[in-house]
């Protein structure tokens, strides 16, 4: 199965961008996001505004961050070193302009310095049926903005309760330091 998953993935990174899906950006700006709830740890949760009105939910804990796209999955997905979001997420959209997925740069961090990034690929949920982390790509990686968009065309097939997080193989020790719901 994930001999077959990682054919596909550079199967379509290898596709001319005309024939790959439309792209939309939006700016993750946490200044500008309504917080939830605040913990006594300095966490947080907080709610900002995405692409066509979906709910960009972040979580903060322990300098660790999970991003949820619809709704909250309810699974704290992130990386095991420290990290942060990037600036702008990448909303891929079906031919009627509806996103099925969306990434986000991550940020790891290793004793204070940056050392790592990664892109990571989620499926956006809904209340009935939550989204998940479908895959990370090491932002070193040639082609990797393809590769996370290969990723990405997986989303809608992506069965969140069962199948497991890819990790691009070629991935540094701190981008497959990866904690998904179902690889722990």
């Amino acid at each position: 199965m994930r001999l077959a998953r990682l054919a596909i993935l550079l199967a379509l990174a290898a596709l001319p961008s005309a024939a790959q899906a439309e792209s939309a950006y939006t700016d993750l700006d946490l200044s500008s996001c309504d917080v939830l709830e605040r913990y006594e740890d300095g966490g947080a949760v907080m709610r900002c505004q995405g692409y066509g009105g979906i709910d960009v939910v972040v979580s903060e804990g322990d300098a660790r961050m999970d991003v949820d796209y619809g709704a909250p999955s309810g699974a704290f997905e992130t990386f095991f070193a420290f990290n942060g979001v990037g600036e702008t997420i990448e909303w891929m959209l079906d031919g009627e302009g509806a996103p099925y997925a969306a990434a986000l740069r991550f940020h790891i961090d290793n004793d204070g310095n940056l050392a790592a990034q990664a892109l990571v690929v989620s499926k956006i949920g809904t209340a009935d049926a939550p989204g998940c982390v479908v895959g990370v790509v090491d932002a070193a990686a040639d082609q990797a903005n393809g590769v996370a968009r290969g990723l990405g065309a997986l989303a809608p097939a992506f069965d969140c309760t069962t199948d497991k997080v890819a990790i691009v193989p070629g991935a540094s020790e701190l981008v497959a330091g990866f904690g998904g719901a179902n690889n722990n």
